[in-house]
């Protein structure tokens, strides 16, 4: 039943919440100046019935819509278009609760002039929301279960107020026609992994490069720690949920030039700071920027397993490459 609708069923309320509120609004208009006073005298009623259910569909359709806000897949630069989506939603629709609740009130007369403006007002943030909403899906893909790849500089892309999107599983990202084989991988990094942490660091990027996410999951702590643009990510199976997808598309699609490493080793806990840049291109967008990654591994047994990632990015101008 819970793939009955995906993601979930606010792209099926939200047209009822437009195509009712939008109609009530237009027959508002025509009670007002229609020149045929039997059409204004049936428009308004047939108005106030639209509104009424508009309104019931918008209620449903806002609490659907927080449900996806929280719970659909996305990158850094849908979750921005997604708030932008909210911060329209969410006035727009107490603007027309105040205006269904005022019409309840007054419905023994006609609808006043102030009235019919006020609705007609309305329209505007409410077509507002809707073009956003258009935008999340059909720009940025955002609940489609296939799209081309999604979008966003680098690591650096945050949760809550600031920031991800659907994008192809890790197991369909990687084509086994190319020779690298799970066993094969594995025998790839077996004496990275058991060698130094810098080497897991090194094996990390690969695998995350290549779309492996059995390599990325035997790297880290089940517990790890996954931080960036100020939000964070508190155990390896909740960054496979959300960001490692998105991740690895980008990490596909540009080149990553090292820098500098610096190396803080001890006996049981290890600090490796990275500094690269990236460059290519990404869904059609230049990319040119700095990264600065951290991650802090522990010992087990006889190898080394990451239990904190934290990446920062930022583009590169002018005289600040290096």
């Amino acid at each position: 039943m819970s793939n009955l609708i995906e993601p979930n069923l606010h792209p099926v309320l939200v047209h009822f919440s437009y195509a009712l509120s939008i109609t009530a609004v237009v027959a508002y208009l025509g009670a007002r100046f229609a020149p045929n006073v039997r059409w204004r005298n049936t428009l308004a009623p047939a108005a106030d019935w639209m509104l009424a259910f508009g309104v019931i569909a918008i209620l449903a359709t806002v609490a659907a819509g927080f449900q996806a806000y929280y719970s659909v897949a996305h990158d850094g630069p849908s979750h921005e278009a997604m708030t932008t989506h909210r911060n329209w939603a969410v006035p727009s629709s107490i603007l027309l609760l105040i205006l269904a609740s005022w019409r309840w009130w007054r419905r023994a007369s006609s609808p006043s002039i102030l009235f019919t403006i006020a609705v007609l007002a309305a329209a505007v943030p409410l077509t507002t929301t809707a073009w956003w909403g258009g935008k999340l899906v059909y720009g940025y893909g955002v609940g489609v279960s296939s799209l081309p790849s999604v979008s966003g500089d680098g690591h650096d892309h945050a949760h809550g107020d600031e920031d991800h999107a659907t994008v192809p599983a890790a197991e369909e990202m990687h084509d086994p026609a190319d020779g690298h084989h799970e066993s094969d991988i594995q025998a790839e990094i077996a004496p990275i992994v058991a060698g130094s942490p810098e080497g897991v660091v090194a094996a990390f990027s690969a695998a995350l490069k290549r779309g492996d996410a059995d390599v990325v999951e035997s790297l880290m702590s089940p517990q790890a720690i996954i931080a960036e643009g100020g939000g964070a990510e508190r155990s390896f199976e909740e960054y496979a949920g959300h960001h490692m997808p998105s991740d690895m598309a980008f990490t596909a699609a540009v080149d990553f030039s090292l820098k500098k490493q610096d190396v803080i080793a001890g006996s049981e806990i290890a600090v490796v700071i990275s500094e690269s840049q990236i460059h290519g291109t990404f869904r059609g967008e230049p990319i040119h920027s700095g990264m600065m990654e951290t991650m802090t591994l522990r010992r087990s047994e006889d190898s080394w397993l990451i239990e904190h990632i934290h990446w920062s990015s930022a583009p590169i101008e002018g005289d600040h490459e290096h």
